[in-house]
């Protein structure tokens, strides 16, 4: 990859999230090598606007259509993709990350900031620290913010999303890819991004979708999916184990806050946290 590689940078927005994707897209746009778009959708049909291309889709598209549509447009050597309930304080130092590992590491194919709340901590998806960077190798991602190359691209755009409106698995078939094919999957500990747990959908037809969509794999990426299931399975089991859930998330609502009080002071319109997403949210690896 070049040494300055174009990010095509797509935050996935649906009802309620308006505002949020400005303030997000207000930090992005004017980036040097940055292409800006942002994928809506809206209850009431409404246009929205902001800084970058908005583009409006029905508001019965979930993640998995929102997301296909992104690839469709795709232009650029790094597709960053942003989900507009992610909390940062700093998106152009993530844009600046993600475009200086892309350009570092040639053989890089995802590649992600750490998430404050997610299923998929450290104990789970961990495979190998690399010395001397804030670089870790994962078996999971949880697609909050994600960064993928061209080739990885490339793999997801030949799959069908008709079957999986909601999402799930995306993330797996784009990490098997990597895996397969000898790409790297890191997660950038340096960086933090905070997601509020929060879900508008409803986890048996996700799961349904998902196990369609990922019928999709060839034999290479069905093994490494096998075997990556098997890393990350959960081993915490009963009362401890959800303590330590509920654990997780109080943190998790004590840091969402921390952020939004935050970007109040710095003069964004970050609007009030929602306990329940709208048609677009944003769900992608096997819950």
């Amino acid at each position: 990859m070049n040494s300055f590689p174009t990010l095509d940078i797509v935050v996935v927005s649906w009802q309620g999230h308006a505002e949020r994707s400005r303030h997000i897209a207000r930090q992005i746009a004017g980036l040097p090598g940055v292409r800006l778009r942002v994928i809506y959708s809206n209850a009431e049909g409404e246009r929205e606007n902001g800084p970058g291309t908005w583009q409006q889709v029905p508001d019965d598209h979930f993640f998995g259509r929102k997301f296909a549509a992104a690839l469709r447009d795709f232009d650029g050597d790094v597709l960053l993709l942003v989900q507009a309930d992610a909390l940062c304080t700093d998106w152009p130092a993530i844009v600046a990350r993600c475009r200086q590992r892309f350009a570092e590491r040639p053989r890089l194919g995802m590649w992600a900031p750490r998430v404050d709340f997610s299923p998929w901590v450290p104990k789970r998806v961990d495979i190998l620290g690399l010395p001397g960077t804030a670089l870790t190798a994962v078996a999971q991602t949880d697609a909050i913010v994600l960064g993928l190359s061209r080739s990885t691209v490339q793999r997801l755009t030949r799959l069908d999303y008709t079957c999986n409106n909601i999402g799930w698995g995306i993330d797996w078939v784009a990490i098997c890819h990597c895996y397969t094919r000898g790409l790297e999957v890191l997660r950038e500990d340096g960086l933090q991004i905070v997601h509020p747990p929060s879900r508008g959908y409803g986890w048996r037809e996700a799961v349904v979708q998902w196990r369609t969509f990922m019928q999709q794999l060839d034999e290479c990426e069905q093994a490494m999916f096998a075997i990556l299931l098997r890393y990350t399975a959960e081993r915490r089991r009963g009362l401890l184990g959800k303590l330590q859930l509920a654990w997780r998330r109080r943190r998790c609502s004590r840091a969402a806050d921390r952020v939004l009080y935050e970007l109040r002071d710095a003069g964004s319109a970050a609007p009030q946290r929602s306990r329940r997403l709208g048609a677009g949210d944003g769900a992608h690896g096997l819950r």
